[in-house]
């Protein structure tokens, strides 16, 4: 057999030299990402709340000012490993889902307060769907089918609240702030900007099992156990909500109801707490800081 020329013999050698080396920065690139944290968020009418693993921060402009303050997160962390074991087993995941959100909640009071005016104007409005399906013509039909079905009204409000106000808008900027941060390691408004609003984890994914719930409701006759519905809804977006089809109707619902593109005034805001929240984690965390900036947003 003819050995071949030597050169051949070093092409070899350093295209596999070239292909480890990819592949370790590949390697490297992937270690990076899985060190990074993992934050979420719930956007407010004047600014938005973001929470990271051990810490939180509530930011909202006032006066062409942003103001941001950060705090030791409220909600208690699992570190037993039998206890951890414990939390994911079904049912019992969906109360820790669902006791998490409303800690989350309970902690800012200002969310709370308008938690609970939507609540009462939105039960309001359900009152008056029943009062007025007792009428005749297409009105009352109408009536009729929204009382059959409550939470659907319900939901129609809310998608509505949230696209139209800046509630929809705050919601679009905590999405780009946290992407950018898990793309890029650092949060700047050009990363932001150029950030998806589209956010795989974000909560709306549920609410695509909520409204499947709404079309159930009148249909069984036990569904009226409040605490029944949320365990099964939750139960099957832990089942279900990671398969293409349930992230798709989640997207849609996402990019044409529940968010909208921010301008650049939500999003310095979520730029500048989603900084301070991580200076937080990293444990250069200060007292409030107030941010001036224009005022003509």
């Amino acid at each position: 057999m003819v050995p071949r020329p030597r050169r051949y013999r070093i092409a070899r050698v350093n295209l596999c030299a070239l292909v480890f080396a990819r592949r370790r920065d590949r390697v490297a690139g992937d270690a990076v990402k899985e060190e990074r944290m993992q934050f979420g968020g719930m956007a407010r009418w004047d600014g938005l709340d973001l929470f990271g693993p051990n810490y939180m921060s509530v930011a909202y402009r006032k006066g062409g000012e942003i103001h941001v303050q950060v705090e030791p997160s409220n909600i208690p962390k699992i570190e037993n490993p039998l206890a951890l074991k414990i939390s994911r087993l079904p049912i019992v995941r969906s109360v820790f889902l669902w006791g998490r959100l409303l800690i989350q909640v309970v902690g800012s009071i200002w969310t709370l307060v308008f938690f609970a005016a939507t609540m009462a104007v939105l039960w309001l409005f359900v009152r008056l769907m029943e009062f007025g399906s007792g009428g005749g013509g297409a009105l009352g039909g109408l009536f009729s089918f929204f009382a059959a079905f409550p939470i659907l009204p319900i939901l129609l409000l809310f998608f509505a609240g949230m696209k139209l106000s800046p509630i929809g808008r705050y919601h679009g900027a905590e999405h780009k702030a946290v992407a950018a941060y898990e793309k890029y390691g650092e949060v700047t408004m050009q990363g932001a900007r150029s950030s998806s609003r589209i956010h795989p984890r974000c909560g709306t994914n549920i609410l695509v099992y909520i409204v499947l719930a709404a079309l159930l409701d009148p249909l069984i006759a036990w569904w009226g156990y409040a605490f029944l519905q949320f365990i099964l809804i939750s139960e099957a977006w832990f089942v279900l909500g990671q398969t293409r089809p349930s992230i798709a109707i989640g997207n849609l619902f996402q990019r044409y109801l529940t968010t909208t593109e921010p301008r650049r005034a939500e999003l310095e805001v979520a730029v500048e707490s989603m900084n301070r929240l991580l200076e937080a984690e990293q444990g250069r965390a200060g007292d409030e800081k107030k941010v001036q900036v224009p005022a003509r947003y």
